[in-house]
């Protein structure tokens, strides 16, 4: 934007027209020259509000004071001030929008993903009253807000009803985009087969699609954007062979067209492929470029973060257990310093809009005994009038009402500050709710570093040990650490303190455990039909535990060599508890395992976690080993 231009045009323009032209273009446009401007709008500002009644003045201001706000990462300050104003100054539909679509934007910043959904809905019920001059959109789709809250199944059905809603019989480009968005969504669900087919549909589109020379470029970035998609769903069903010829033609094209993030992401996976084949020289080597990209081209830290998870699991793989450590402690530490500086911009953000909630209190305050003082002297004109009637009339009537306005004010003022007392007394109630809720989490976030800083120092053990069993034993006790280590990370993260959804904790769980120990020969799958169950970390610990043995010694014993089979994990819902079924399709337990079973320290942990539990636990022998859990609740 020309500011030189603007900035003559301000100059030019009265009180009213200088609100209205700020109010036309985004703050990031004029935020170099808004010093300039600063005064003259503030001096408007204060005649708007002393002398003139006009909503839309006033609701011009409150949309440039929360663009500010939202610019300066202000997002509580400006959610008060947008939800203000749809209160108080919102004349019309197309106000509204446009408070709802930033207000949408700043939920998402401060992810609470819920509210911005339900802001999503308002605007959909008013949307059909929109202007078509009127230049905003829904933003996020609410496929992506599905996402966002873990919703992946429904956002694969919303963004299919987008598609049949807002798609052209003929528009290749938007049917590339929704086939790619339905693999992205199930690629969050591990269901790389169903993944993988749209990712093909998607690029079966973009190759047969007819464009002139000068879109050649974006369109093939665009497949080789798909293609790095398509290698992802490769990789979770380990097959890194064909997903890296993939990833490298979408490393090429995103660096041609200087879209770094998705560059790094596929040296990332590309590092994480050659560290599974074991080839290290080829892992250091695109590690390397991921570095550099981080360095010289990628501001923010989830993309560091990654990196370090990366790094960790390199030098992992080659017996460099220092500096994979290393490693992951800076992944914790930046980590634990991101979300202690977001909990830190959050609290003054909250700070200042409850600072403003009582200014807009004792606002309302000042119009109400403004209202009053008018009311009393209305009354005593009244007064003044029934004088000429009669003295003594009047002045019993005068006696009656000085009385009765003086108690009346009286008690009007007790109330007052009972009300501000009881205030007062609830927000420190609430305060001392957060900390303790704060305090509560910390413990858990403290418990789950301590037992990964455990879990690391027997990494650290296992590169010295050279007796097999004994390396063995340490693996062991490493994975029920990092097993109790999942609990205390759910507690911590969930707005719920005290409980856990079960469902979560057993797919989290799986996740970590087949991530630990996987396996290119071995298929895991997991599902999961309990979602509504919850339970506390009595529970959690020793069923945590037990599905960790139970695991372990599925892929340690249940197959031989290189032969590929399955292990599947089965939750569901039953009238007063749930079941737990792990099967695999090994070479099953031996005939005279009952006699064996009390020789193994795994097997008769699980009956006493189990015993705990207060659960009842059946082995049955039938092409392979299936452990059924029944549990009461």
């Amino acid at each position: 934007m020309d500011t030189k231009l603007f900035l003559e045009k301000f100059n030019r323009a009265d009180l009213k027209g200088k609100v209205q032209l700020v109010a036309s273009v985004p703050f990031s446009d004029i935020k170099d020259i808004y010093p300039e401007i600063k005064d003259s709008l503030d001096k408007a500002r204060s005649l708007i509000y002393m002398k003139s009644q006009s909503r839309e003045a006033k609701f011009l201001l409150d949309k440039i004071d929360a663009d500010i706000e939202l610019h300066s990462q202000n997002y509580t300050k400006a959610i008060f001030i947008l939800e203000n104003s749809i209160r108080k100054h919102a004349a019309n539909v197309q106000d509204s929008l446009i408070c709802y679509s930033m207000l949408k934007n700043a939920f998402i910043k401060i992810r609470d993903i819920n509210k911005a959904f339900e802001i999503h809905h308002l605007m959909e019920l008013k949307w059909d009253r929109k202007d078509e001059a009127l230049n905003i959109d829904y933003g996020l789709q609410k496929s992506t807000l599905y996402n966002m809250l873990g919703l992946t199944d429904e956002a694969i059905k919303e963004r299919r009803i987008e598609a049949h809603k807002y798609i052209t019989k003929n528009d290749t480009d938007a049917y590339a985009n929704f086939y790619n968005d339905i693999g992205v969504f199930f690629n969050a669900k591990k269901r790389s087969d169903s993944a993988r087919f749209y990712f093909l549909r998607a690029k079966n589109l973009l190759v047969h699609k007819k464009y002139t020379k000068d879109r050649e470029t974006f369109y093939k970035f665009f497949i080789a954007l798909v293609d790095g998609n398509l290698a992802l769903s490769y990789f979770n069903q380990g097959d890194v062979k064909a997903a890296i010829p993939l990833l490298k033609v979408d490393v090429y094209y995103s660096l041609k067209v200087e879209n770094f993030e998705s560059a790094f992401n596929s040296y990332n996976l590309l590092t994480k492929c050659y560290v599974n084949l074991e080839q290290k020289d080829l892992a250091k080597k695109y590690l390397d470029s991921a570095k550099t990209l981080i360095d010289e081209k990628i501001k923010g830290i989830a993309p560091k973060l990654r990196l370090l998870l990366t790094c960790a699991a390199y030098y992992n793989s080659t017996k460099d257990f220092y500096k994979s450590n290393e490693c992951y402690q800076q992944y914790v530490t930046i980590n634990d310093s991101f979300q202690i500086l977001e909990k830190e911009r959050n609290l003054k953000n909250q700070s200042a809009a409850i600072k403003l909630g009582k200014t807009e209190l004792e606002l309302n305050e000042n119009d109400r005994l403004l209202e009053q003082n008018k009311f009393n002297d209305a009354k005593q004109r009244s007064f003044k009038a029934y004088m000429l009637a009669g003295i003594i009339i009047l002045s019993s009537i005068i006696i009656f009402m000085f009385l009765n306005n003086r108690n009346f004010k009286r008690r009007e003022e007790q109330l007052s500050i009972k009300n501000k007392q009881i205030s007062s007394q609830n927000l420190l109630i609430e305060q001392s709710l957060r900390e303790k809720e704060a305090l509560i989490k910390e413990i858990h976030h403290r418990v789950k570093n301590n037992l990964q800083i455990i879990s690391s120092m027997l990494s650290l053990q296992l590169g010295k040990v050279v007796d097999v069993n004994t390396e063995s034993i340490l693996k062991d006790a490493q994975q029920r650490i990092n097993a109790i280590s999942v609990t205390h990370q759910m507690l911590y993260q969930k707005e719920n303190i005290s409980t856990i959804s079960l469902g979560d904790y057993v797919e989290n769980l799986v996740c970590q455990i087949e991530a630990t120990i996987f396996s290119h020969n071995i298929e895991l799958n997991t599902s999961i039909a309990s979602r509504n169950r919850k339970i506390n970390i009595d529970t959690a610990v020793p069923l945590g535990l037990m599905i960790n043995e139970i695991l372990t010694n599925a892929y340690k014993h249940a197959f031989s060599g290189a032969v590929k089979g399955e292990v599947s994990v089965l939750l569901i819902d039953i009238a007063d508890g749930c079941i737990l079924k792990i099967s695999d399709n090994g070479k099953g337990l031996p005939d005279n395992f009952e006699n064996l079973n009390q020789k193994s320290m795994g097997m008769e942990l699980i009956y006493i976690l189990a015993e705990q539990l207060d659960a009842s636990i059946k082995i049955e022998k039938n092409n392979g080993t299936t452990f059924i859990i029944e549990m009461k609740f």
